[in-house]
């Protein structure tokens, strides 16, 4: 079924696509409202802007509610894994009714879209409403959800936009740097975690086991079975240092000329 549209109290909130757009939802639409437990179908098109969708293969759709920044959102479920793009500019999934409560506008989906070329891009939805939901919103969540009724200049320029993390583009264009630069064992909430960069590798090589890149993960030994996994999805940091390639000058070594070479060579082809 496509999602119904209908009047709300926040129907001007929208969730504007940057310059660089690629993926541009049609459904769900500003200010539509959705039942939780049907089967609900997203669709979406090529916005004519660089990247194309045929540069992609392959993306995950997410369920996400949050204020008008990302800092103040997070991604509730991972509704598609690993979706196809051949398969058609659309797909069908469930909203379970104890990821949000009911709240005007609270909820929007993020696809993160992967193609060749290491490129990795997100796009995000209108804002839209879900009939039925009986779970809560974290803290941070609802102080974003203040944040968007409170501010109304907000409405009409957000600031959740499409992030593109591409190889060989101009460090001005990779965005949402900041999440990449919270060290890896902070990230305890939402579906998805951030990576930094590899760095580049030593010029030497030693007969030693060379030092980790990073610092170890502080930890602490379980007493008691432990709760699932929140995250999902690992996104890393693009490389930004390029390698130069050059020629191995030294004079290859020559072939062996023992015993056992002698014997094979009686066997070998005449050229």
């Amino acid at each position: 079924m496509k999602l119904v549209e209908a009047a709300s109290l926040l129907a001007l909130i929208t969730l504007p696509l940057a310059a660089f757009a690629d993926v541009e939802f049609i459904e769900p639409g500003a200010g539509s409202t959705v039942n939780s437990g049907d089967m609900l179908t997203a669709y979406w098109k090529d916005s004519g802007d660089s990247p194309s969708l045929v540069e992609f293969h392959d993306y995950d759709l997410f369920l996400c509610a949050g204020g008008p920044e990302i800092e103040y959102s997070e991604d509730l479920a991972l509704l598609v894994p690993n979706g196809l793009f051949d398969r058609g500019n659309s797909v069908s999934f469930q909203i379970r009714p104890d990821l949000g409560p009911e709240y005007p506008d609270a909820y929007f989906l993020k696809m993160i879209s992967r193609g060749s070329n290491n490129v990795t891009v997100v796009n995000y939805s209108e804002r839209f409403s879900v009939t039925g939901m009986t779970g809560t919103f974290s803290e941070l969540v609802q102080y974003g959800l203040s944040l968007t009724a409170n501010d109304t200049e907000s409405h009409q320029d957000l600031k959740l936009r499409k992030r593109q993390v591409v190889a060989a583009i101009a460090p001005a264009i990779v965005p949402a740097k900041d999440l990449y630069d919270v060290p890896y064992p902070e990230q305890s909430k939402g579906l998805t975690k951030y990576a930094p960069m590899g760095k580049r590798p030593a010029t030497t090589i030693t007969a030693k086991s060379g030092p980790p890149q990073f610092p170890t993960s502080a930890y602490s030994i379980a007493r008691t079975f432990l709760p699932v996994p929140t995250w999902q999805t690992t996104l890393t940091a693009s490389r930004t240092w390029t390698d130069s390639l050059i020629e191995n000058p030294a004079t290859p070594a020559p072939h062996p000329k023992n015993d056992m070479q002698k014997f094979l060579k009686r066997w070998a082809d005449d050229e």
